[in-house]
């Protein structure tokens, strides 16, 4: 299987994980305990991979300053984001935009 392959299945199983919830609304109440729980940790989880991802590149034999920096913008964007709106999907965005416009726009300049 290629890695795009793998992508694209990622993203719709991520898509699908939040789109069941969202569809099924008022009947959740009515899912086992254990499905509630497990689709609630979704958002936090979603912040947990954010991190990891850009922190990935931070393991290289010489890490890349501009990587740093744009991690730290993002983690930042996303406390500061979840504290001002107390909605975790918002502060996902809100930190991956961030990120990524910070990793863009520092590349050359540290």
């Amino acid at each position: 299987m290629s890695f795009l392959a793998l992508i694209v299945l990622a993203g719709l199983g991520t898509y699908l994980m939040r789109l069941v919830p969202l569809v099924s609304g008022h009947k959740m109440n009515q899912w086992h305990p254990a499905i509630t729980l497990a689709l609630s940790a979704l958002g936090l989880s979603a912040i947990a991979t954010l991190i990891v991802l850009s922190i990935s590149g931070l393991w290289q034999a010489s890490p890349q300053t501009d990587r740093l920096v744009a991690m730290c913008l993002g983690t930042l964007a996303v406390l500061l984001s979840l504290r001002l709106f107390r909605n975790v999907g918002l502060a996902t965005l809100i930190g991956a935009v961030a990120y990524g416009l910070a990793d863009v726009g520092l590349k050359g300049l540290l």
